[in-house]
């Protein structure tokens, strides 16, 4: 079976088309009904007045909203990193119901997210007038440039544009340009966005600075029908670049560590401290002296944020809308700073999983309440519906904190329940009101008394009497993990009489070593028409199969189509002309008699000769995957990459027959 390379090289460009709109849901009316502001920072841990975390912090304005209604001391994330744990609040799902787990995994591909509304679509449809600012789904800062995608994100990130009448900076962007971008390397440690350092920047120029400014002007209009309005406040968020002011507050010759144990980890399954290597990032940061630096500088960021929070209060307080509008603040998620050797997210200890959790609702929160029981930020969806008398949907995980709202002595549904990993390699861990256990997928166990060991510092989960104990804990883990991605069955895995493959991919799938189909011995046709758009999608990846030492991926590099196939490290290229913003029609081609081919619309054809003869050497010992950002790429050789954001019509693999199937005769 043999296809001639004119066939390959076909190429349409269909130019820009005009989109049809999906149809509308219902709108109800939510006359009468209060209104929500909601505030969420980014990475904040328990350095906060009221939750007693770091005995310097600053923060009169956190303080002053947690006496306003009830705090909530025991709060905990769902995931321990950005995306996942952002998609678990907003679509009111365990990262074991949605599948989402990565950062570099874009939430609105799921296919156990897909038609069910996320939280501010959701109070949209109820009738509310919902608008943003700031970093609400996933995004970050855009790398040295500032880009708008790519870097992990990007400042449009995982955006779902459709949840919002209202967006600031603008439709499709989360947030604002940094006024001074990550690199600068202040701190003299050159690691990008592990940065710190004073800037000189008014208040008002940062990014967060123009969001406040934009909420607090939203803030003191009378609002014409009631409104959700999320604000999301990028700091304490790396890098740490405030305004000099911020630093002042905290001499650095006063700055207190964290307390830390020596030998913290020696009780600690290997599992969870294989990321402790000599030569670690708390290592280079001892060793360069840098430690003080840094928490003074998280200090800073948070007092910062503070200030800004401290704005939109002022506005709400001083505007038309005071009396009618409910209040929550808290943080994705909590950090290290040093503690059990780690600056960073994750994993499944107090530091990363605790944030704080405030709600305000007049007429229902008594001023200076406390519960002290668990809860997560998955309860925050049915808790806002609860609270506006609202319909909730039926797919949520949370429980709504309504009864705890009303009376600070109930007793809450279970554990707060965290996530780290996913798939077969997921573990969990489940936080009661006096107990921490943690199962990590291979099994092992940690187990922690808060009442005398708030730090977490020794795990008593191999003593027989807490056997009962973890068993009942456990009995809140998930049973199973879904899958975000379609089965393989969906996408076409089988082969054909002639020993072909054909597969029908659409955004998000994605198929693991075993899952995917062979490639070894064999060539491959590809062909995508897509939407393309050169604010998003000029980094993107199409499709990609492998790793660095075995691999191939069809994506755009600066705007322009490239293939390029991975072998022991080693990258080989071709690159067609640059894309025109619409709708275009790309075909490339790796066939197995050494010869590569790319197609751009109507500029260019392009041939090259792949590093290796007979098709692929050998089959990837990682899947296949559309639309993921990296994957065989390397982030110092493709920093840029990002996941496709925009729409793709067709994406079809055609996995010709292995060589020696198509030289036998009656194939």
């Amino acid at each position: 079976m043999f296809f001639p390379v004119r066939f390959f090289l076909l190429v349409f460009c269909l130019g820009s088309i005009t989109a049809v709109a999906a149809p509308k849901a219902k709108t109800r009316s939510a006359a009468g009904k209060p209104n929500v502001l909601f505030i969420m920072a980014d990475d904040l841990k328990d350095y906060v007045g009221w939750m007693g975390g770091h005995p310097q912090a600053q923060t009169p304005n956190m303080d002053r909203l947690a006496k306003m209604g009830m705090r909530f001391t025991n709060a905990h994330c769902n995931y321990a990193l950005c995306n996942p744990s952002r998609t678990s609040l907003l679509t009111g799902l365990l990262p074991a119901s949605s599948g989402v787990f990565g950062n570099e995994q874009d939430w609105r591909r799921s296919v156990q997210v897909i038609g069910k509304p996320t939280l501010p679509e959701h109070f949209k449809t109820m009738g509310f007038a919902t608008a943003a600012g700031g970093k609400i789904f996933h995004a970050n800062h855009g790398g040295p440039e500032g880009r708008l995608a790519g870097w992990h994100g990007g400042r449009r990130g995982f955006e779902q544009d459709a949840a919002w009448d209202t967006r600031f900076p603008e439709t499709g962007v989360q947030i604002p340009d940094l006024p001074v971008h990550t690199g600068q390397n202040f701190n003299g440690m050159n690691s990008w966005h592990w940065d710190w350092g004073q800037i000189d920047v008014p208040d008002e120029l940062t990014e967060d600075g123009a969001v406040t400014t934009w909420a607090a002007g939203f803030l003191k209009q009378k609002a014409k029908k009631p409104f959700f309005l999320s604000v999301g406040l990028y700091r304490p968020h790396s890098p740490w670049y405030v305004p000099q002011k911020y630093f002042d507050l905290f001499p650095l010759d006063s700055i207190q560590l964290p307390e830390v144990k020596e030998g913290d980890l020696e009780d600690v399954p290997e599992f969870a401290r294989s990321y402790n290597k000599a030569g670690s990032h708390h290592d280079e940061i001892v060793t360069k002296n840098q430690w003080q630096e840094a928490v003074r500088a998280y200090l800073a960021s948070v007092a910062f944020c503070d200030a800004m929070l401290g704005q939109v209060l002022d506005a709400l307080a001083t505007g038309p809308n005071a009396k009618n509008t409910i209040i929550v603040f808290t943080s994705d998620h909590g950090w290290y700073l040093g503690e059990k050797r780690l600056w960073h997210k994750g994993k499944l200890w107090e530091e990363a999983t605790r944030v704080p959790l405030t709600i305000y609702a007049p007429g229902l929160t008594k001023e200076d309440t406390v519960s002290d029981q668990p809860v997560s930020l998955v309860d925050l969806y049915p808790t806002l519906c609860d609270l506006v008398k609202i319909a909730k949907p039926e797919h949520l995980d949370g429980h709504s904190l309504l009864p705890l709202l009303k009376d600070p002595s109930s007793i809450s549904e279970g554990p707060a329940i965290t996530t780290m990993g996913g798939g077969k390699k997921v573990s969990y861990a489940a936080r009661s009101d006096r107990w921490r256990y943690i199962r990590y997928a291979d099994g092992s166990e940690e187990l922690y008394d808060h009442q005398s060991d708030p730090h977490e510092w020794t795990n008593v989960a191999a003593e027989p009497s807490h056997a009962a104990l973890k068993q009942e804990l456990a009995a809140y883990f998930p049973k199973e993990f879904k899958r975000a991605s379609r089965m393989p069955e969906e996408v076409g895995t089988k082969p054909s009489d002639d020993g072909s493959v054909h597969l029908k991919l659409q955004i998000g799938d994605e198929l693991s070593a075993e899952e995917s189909p062979s490639i070894q011995g064999r060539g491959l046709f590809v062909d995508a028409v897509f939407d393309y758009n050169p604010r998003v999608d000029a980094d993107s990846t199409l499709v990609s199969q492998g790793h660095a030492k075995m691999g191939w991926a069809l994506h755009l590099v600066a705007g322009k189509p490239t293939l390029s196939l991975f072998q022991e490290g080693k990258v080989t290229s071709i690159t067609g002309d640059g894309l025109v913003a619409g709708s275009c029609n790309v075909r490339a081609m790796i066939d197995a008699d050494g010869l590569m081919s790319l197609a751009v619309p109507g500029r260019s054809e392009v041939l090259g000769v792949t590093p290796f003869a007979d098709g692929f050497p050998s089959q990837p010992t990682e899947g296949l995957s559309a639309g993921k950002s990296f994957g065989p790429l390397s982030v110092s050789d493709f920093p840029d990459s990002t996941p496709w954001d925009g729409q793709v019509q067709r994406l079809r693999i055609t996995l010709m027959p292995p060589k020696e199937t198509v030289a036998k005769p009656g194939n």
